[in-house]
């Protein structure tokens, strides 16, 4: 683990942007797109990229103890029909001159720019003639626009991940901030952040793309055609595919050798490329400007160690540690017996009952069900869209989608085999006895859902109850 402190290095002086020139900024992205793929549309490809995508209905954001927005997959926007039509022509009128149509792919999921799209057309908007410079460097045979658009949907997407309240992200989308880390020098990062915030919030709201074009040249002014550079470069190292062909790609960079120096200056041990390749997790602690780089499997014991609720507690007897701290102040403990619990802000470990029959029935009806999970269970309708995202090659949304029809199963066993218990549609999946304080939610254990149930209630106190 490696831990950058925003005062030490105030202590030793600012880091600064490894600036190229753009001759040298096409010349790379010319090579590097050479080996770059794009599978369906832009934004499935951008969340192929980054292993990482949204498992439920809404996408939250999250910064620095509130919701910077809340985002309905299928949301397409809070305009008047009046508003986005005008919207949607102007987008495409500053599409002409960059492909013509639907040049950045915002149209794929409908005829509208949702929120993700008009944040990402912000994005486009701040990248400003660094776009231009992507583009005429890509060169005709490689279809421009398709990578073009992929690559401003990974790095918004990228840039997403900054502000969603789980600890860490993925190993992939971590890679890439330690490439940034060594570009740009943490002063910069924080900049970069900061910046994203206030765009990300403006682009939400807008309703004219007068509104978007501002929020966009804003943030542009804030990061500056380096970072702009920076940032695209840094996302298209990951078409190697694996973190070890990504490290060959960073060697290839120019200016190789100021990012590494630039590495060490801000007392980081080692190489950029060993770090890059052992990357599992990136953390920001808000609370005292950290951003660490977790190089280690045991990601979340590192994490426990950096958060603001550290070390073990009790409970009734049990000894427990903080795997997950939300930015919003609520958490995810696991105690010594295996439970694990979701704490909203306010509540501690001795709010954890010393003993829970009903929870401990719910667990092991949870796992013995699971087990007989197969799919054949599935649905005709369920199984038709799963083998549909699988002929398309987009596996991780087929997965995703059999992941989703066996939770669905699961909980339907579990309210059958407990129908005396009060179930709900929305919220909690079960609501406490009278009288008792916290709650149950029924959910599949990867660690993806674990942070999205998180966040998605983040004030109130359950029992996650896995298989």
């Amino acid at each position: 683990m490696v831990v950058v402190y925003e005062d030490s290095l105030e202590a030793r002086g600012n880091t600064r942007v490894v600036v190229l020139t753009k001759e040298q900024y096409q010349s790379a992205v010319a090579r590097l797109a050479h080996r770059y793929q794009v599978k369906g549309t832009p934004q499935e490809s951008a969340q192929e990229l980054l292993q990482t995508m949204p498992e439920e209905e809404l996408l939250a954001e999250v910064y620095r103890d509130r919701v910077l927005t809340l985002v309905p997959l299928n949301d397409s926007g809070p305009l008047v029909p009046e508003a986005e039509a005008v919207l949607k022509e102007k987008y495409l009128r500053w599409c002409e001159r960059r492909g013509g149509g639907d040049c950045l792919g915002l149209f794929t999921d409908g005829p509208y720019l949702r929120t993700d799209d008009r944040r990402t057309l912000g994005l486009a908007l701040a990248f400003g003639p660094v776009l231009d410079e992507t583009r005429a460097a890509l060169g005709r045979e490689l279809s421009p626009q398709a990578i073009l658009s992929s690559l401003v949907w990974a790095t918004g997407l990228y840039l997403a991940l900054w502000l969603l309240p789980e600890p860490s992200t993925k190993a992939v989308a971590a890679a890439v901030s330690v490439v940034l880390l060594a570009w740009l020098g943490v002063d910069a990062m924080w900049g970069l952040m900061d910046g994203w915030v206030r765009m990300a919030h403006r682009a939400h709201d807008a309703t004219t793309f007068e509104e978007l074009r501002e929020a966009g040249e804003e943030f542009g002014r804030v990061i500056g055609t380096d970072v702009a550079r920076a940032m695209i470069l840094a996302v298209a190292t990951l078409s190697g595919r694996t973190l070890g062909e990504m490290a060959t790609h960073l060697r290839s960079l120019p200016r190789f050798n100021q990012m590494q120096a630039q590495w060490a200056a801000q007392g980081l041990e080692g190489s950029v490329v060993v770090a890059l390749e052992e990357a599992v997790a990136v953390e920001v602690v808000v609370e005292g400007r950290a951003l660490v780089v977790l190089t280690s499997p045991q990601a979340p014991a590192a994490v426990n160690v950096l958060a603001r609720s550290r070390g073990a507690g009790t409970a009734g007897g049990h000894s427990g540690s903080v795997v997950i701290q939300h930015r919003g102040g609520n958490k995810q403990v696991v105690l010594g017996n295996g439970e694990r619990w979701h704490l909203p802000r306010g509540k501690s470990y001795q709010d954890i009952p010393a003993e829970d029959r009903l929870g401990d029935e719910l667990q092991a009806a949870a796992k013995e069900v699971a087990a007989k999970w197969s799919p054949r269970e599935l649905s005709q309708a369920e199984r038709t869209a799963i083998n549909d995202m699988r002929s398309r090659g987009l596996e991780h949304r087929a997965n995703l989608l059999e992941r989703q029809a066996r939770g669905r199963w699961v909980e339907r066993q579990l309210n059958g085999l407990f129908p005396h218990l009060s179930w709900n549609n929305k919220g909690v999946d079960i609501t406490g006895p009278a009288g008792q304080s916290y709650h149950y939610e029924i959910l599949s254990g990867t660690e993806s859902n674990f942070t999205l149930h998180g966040r998605r209630m983040a004030s109130t106190f359950f029992r996650m109850i896995f298989f």
